[in-house]
């Protein structure tokens, strides 16, 4: 990613796309007050430095039969922490893994998770992460309700 100096234009562009990036340039340009080729141009800019990502479809897990979700903290064999994207590579490639997230402290994964029932993440455990030689402990928080934020973007 290339570092660039964020101007407080750009700061209201990327919070006005972390609430609707279906926003259309048209839209956005009237939000922000900007013309329509300037906003074009910023928004280009903020995607080549790699400050915007991408863009993507926030799916209910739920709607797709995935009903029950959790968050599952996984520790790796010492033996293997010299290879931790490998291994997240591959936890990223399981079905039913939401997000992998790579973290300090007593862990060193996050895997966000949705199953369609409570037995179907039992078996999740035991023939994904229980069989994995690379992956020691886990612990497992059962998530009841999600509720999404906007991204905040710091002045």
């Amino acid at each position: 990613m290339n570092r660039i100096q964020l101007s407080s234009t750009d700061r209201r562009i990327l919070s006005e796309l972390a609430r609707d990036g279906r926003l259309s340039n048209k839209d956005l340009a009237a939000k922000v007050d900007l013309p329509r080729s300037t906003c074009h141009g910023r928004v280009r800019a903020l995607e080549e430095a790699g400050v915007i990502r991408g863009y993507h479809a926030d799916i209910d897990p739920e709607a797709v039969g995935g009903a029950v979700e959790a968050m599952i903290f996984v520790s790796v064999h010492n033996a293997v922490r010299n290879r931790l994207p490998g291994v997240a590579n591959r936890l990223r490639a399981i079905p039913g893994v939401q997000r992998v997230y790579l973290i300090g402290g007593n862990h060193d994964f996050v895997l966000h998770v949705a199953c369609e029932s409570v037995p179907a993440l039992r078996d999740f455990m035991k023939l994904h992460l229980g069989s994995d030689p690379d992956l020691g402990r886990t612990e497992t928080q059962i998530i009841f309700e999600q509720r999404a934020g906007l991204s905040a973007i710091p002045e």
